[in-house]
């Protein structure tokens, strides 16, 4: 495992599932990009918010193959929107559930309000996150 000066670290075109992220870590650092995403699928059970959002700021300010980044300065803000209003229905839905990520799956006898928010969190947090994923793999 060794830096690779001969490219620059550029999202990968061929080995990727969302943005192209891990993939392109993995070839600039001559590293599985299977690792990689294990480590980042670890870290987002363990920290979500942190994690998603350090995933997006990467996807954003990494380019793609030809040095294409969506924060070039010719890039339009408002295609960058959905991708942040994807970011915050996430945030807001976790904060709605209030609850970690481990926690969602210990059934307790909760009462009826404490049920609803937790499903109406959920599902804020699932569109939020659908958005994300839609917005990650157009960039």
């Amino acid at each position: 495992m060794g830096l690779n000066t001969s490219k620059a670290l550029e999202r990968s075109a061929r080995d990727r599932v969302l943005a192209g992220v891990f993939g392109g870590l993995g070839e600039y650092f001559n590293v599985d990009p299977n690792i990689l995403r294990l480590v980042g699928v670890v870290l987002a059970v363990l920290a979500p918010i942190p994690m998603i959002a350090l995933y997006c700021v990467a996807a954003l300010i990494i380019p793609r193959k030809g040095g294409v980044s969506p924060l070039s300065p010719p890039s339009d803000i408002a295609q960058l929107l959905p991708l942040a209003a994807g970011l915050i229905l996430l945030i807001v839905g976790i904060g709605i559930m209030g609850v970690r990520p481990w926690e969602w799956f210990v059934w307790r006898y909760p009462s009826f309000s404490s049920l609803f928010s937790s499903l109406f969190g959920l599902l804020v947090a699932i569109i939020g996150l659908g958005i994300l994923v839609g917005e990650l793999r157009r960039l």
